[in-house]
């Protein structure tokens, strides 16, 4: 494959070694960037150094930075550069306290942005990877999000649990601090009033094939993991579904970045929700077997859980066992990704390429 030129900007993007972040960076690269990238360790970035983006090693540069949230942290890695995503912010259920997982978020965004305002006149676009869960609230009606809805729920019971010395779960700790994080972007917009425009990604549960494979499935990140466990049998039975279930491929997330920062006059100031659709396990479930079954592959098929075909979306031919869709439930609450599509001028993946081709990614780790 041939490498394209250079086309002279270059891009930082923290935490690079991240899913979201690694398939950005080399989408970057095929697109002529260069880019810096941020990790804690830079022996984490070698698999990547080493694999996909071996062919632009020229344009690739790394920094070290092991406590983002120290004042300052980035501000040698901004320094010239057109263009920043904040990626870093890894979803990790092993953290248990606000300090551990709430504070570091909103610390880190905070660095990062006023160290953006040293990047020099040229920088024209900061863009922060913050999550749906930072527009969703708990529900349960045929509700649907967009990017006017802003959750509270997860901060405000992270708080009081700080508050009354009670223990918080992972999954509220992450969605206080993705809320949180994104609150401390439009707080520091509002204050600052920076020159580059500013604008939130806001990605569902992202699936989709990574730019490299770690050694063994147990080390996959926490959103390529429930396919990896359908996929090599670890998965015994699938619960109903909870909440919107929705989804996105990270290959569109990916391009949604790029497109936020290549149109600074139109995202400045704007939330964007990367979402597809709805995507419960029982439809990945379904996918894969119908996959498997139709390309005759009797070994993969046997580990794939049968759960309840077709439970929680539609979408699922009970006839002839096959996924036409996946649809959102219709008492489901549900999340919109109509802006982005129309804005951004593009249409998402559906769930089942994005689970089947996820599944294929995947398989040299089985």
């Amino acid at each position: 494959m041939a490498i394209p030129p250079s086309n002279n900007k270059t891009v930082l993007i923290t935490g690079i070694n991240g899913y979201i972040a690694s398939v950005l960076g080399l989408h970057l690269l095929q697109a002529g960037y260069s880019i810096r990238g941020t990790t804690r360790r830079i022996s984490s970035a070698e698999p990547l150094l080493k694999g996909p983006y071996a062919p632009y090693i020229d344009r690739v540069k790394i920094y070290e930075v092991p406590d983002m949230t120290i004042s300052g942290a980035f501000d040698e890695a901004v320094k010239g550069v057109d263009g920043i995503f904040h990626t870093a912010s890894p979803i990790n259920f092993s953290l248990k306290t606000y300090a551990q997982m709430v504070t570091p978020a909103i610390d880190g965004t905070n660095t990062l942005l006023f160290s953006s305002l040293k990047a020099g006149p040229q920088l024209k676009t900061v863009v922060i990877t913050s999550s749906v869960i930072a527009v969703v609230d708990p529900r349960t009606d045929p509700y649907t999000f967009t990017e006017s809805d802003f959750a509270s729920s997860y901060f405000t019971k992270a708080q009081n649990d700080l508050q009354e010395n009670r223990p918080t779960s992972a999954g509220i700790l992450y969605g206080a601090s993705k809320s949180a994080a994104e609150s401390a972007v439009w707080k520091f917009r509002t204050e600052q009033s920076p020159s580059f425009a500013l604008t939130t990604i806001n990605p569902a549960f992202v699936i989709g094939p990574p730019v490299s494979l770690p050694e063994t499935g147990e080390k996959l990140n926490e959103t390529l993991k429930p396919i990896y466990n359908i996929l090599s049998g670890a998965t015994k039975s699938i619960s109903p579904a909870t909440g919107t279930g929705s989804s996105v491929d990270v290959r569109d997330v990916a391009y949604m970045h790029i497109w936020a920062y290549e149109h600074p006059e139109k995202s400045d100031g704007e939330r964007y929700i990367a979402c597809s659709g709805t995507g419960p396990a029982q439809a990945q479930a379904d996918i894969l077997r119908e996959y498997f079954k139709e390309k005759g592959d009797e070994k993969a098929l046997e580990k794939i859980v049968v759960g309840n075909p077709g439970e929680g979306y539609g979408g699922y031919n009970k006839e002839t066992g096959k996924v036409e869709s996946v649809e959102w439930a219709p008492e489901r609450p549900r999340v919109s990704g109509e802006k982005t599509q129309r804005g951004m001028g593009f249409r998402f993946r559906s769930f089942k390429e994005s689970t089947i081709d996820t599944a294929e990614a995947l398989r040299p780790l089985l």
